[in-house]
């Protein structure tokens, strides 16, 4: 038997036992880790795209939110997962809001089951289909491909730089978000307001 010493990374916290002492310790190595690691948590936070882009009712907002939380903790494979988790929901979703069925001189929107069909298909498939129909513009488009790509190879453990490539996903999600679901799709600054590039009426920031 070998008598060479090794270091080896352990938890017990988890088996202390549950009683307000063990709270207080573990509340207190918690504090220390979170303030030990505030200072790459705030340059992190300066790094990431400025977000006003969604109502906060958005169901996605949350969804954007916590990717970016992901980053700012420094957890960048699960940032990268979590980017890749919105970009195929909101690409799936885009899709099922635009196809229309006809038939028997009918028109109407697929079924929610006959929709889930298409969960197995693969998502570079989507969104190939809307960029050739127009419903995702080029930038778009290429953002989710990309994102596809950084996504894949973090779920499959082939990623080798995953603070730059967390960066470079979240700013990737947030074009997609532009290109899709922002309120600055329809919408732009005008002399602080909202101004619909469609029509005239405004909507006013205060």
């Amino acid at each position: 038997m070998s008598d060479e010493l090794r270091t080896v990374f352990v938890d017990f916290l988890p088996n202390l036992l549950k009683n307000n002492q063990s709270r207080e310790e573990t509340m207190t190595f918690l504090k220390m880790k979170f303030e030990q690691g505030l200072t790459d948590s705030v340059d992190r936070y300066w790094e990431l795209p400025q977000l006003m882009t969604l109502s906060p009712e958005d169901p996605y907002k949350d969804l954007l939110v916590e990717a970016r939380e992901l980053f700012v903790a420094g957890h960048f494979y699960s940032c990268v997962a979590m980017c890749g988790i919105v970009r195929e929901r909101l690409v799936k979703d885009m899709f099922r809001a635009s196809v229309l069925i006809h038939r028997n001189e009918l028109t109407e929107q697929p079924t929610d089951e006959a929709f889930d069909q298409l969960e197995r298909v693969e998502i570079s498939g989507i969104v190939e289909f809307l960029r050739k129909t127009r419903i995702l513009t080029e930038e778009a488009a290429n953002a989710a491909k990309k994102l596809g790509g950084l996504r894949n190879d973090y779920a499959h453990a082939r990623g080798n730089t995953p603070e730059k490539d967390a960066n470079s996903a979240i700013k990737l999600l947030h074009t997609l978000v532009e290109g899709t679901v922002s309120i600055f799709k329809d919408y732009e600054i005008k002399d602080g307001r909202f101004v619909s590039k469609l029509a005239s009426p405004t909507i006013s920031l205060e």
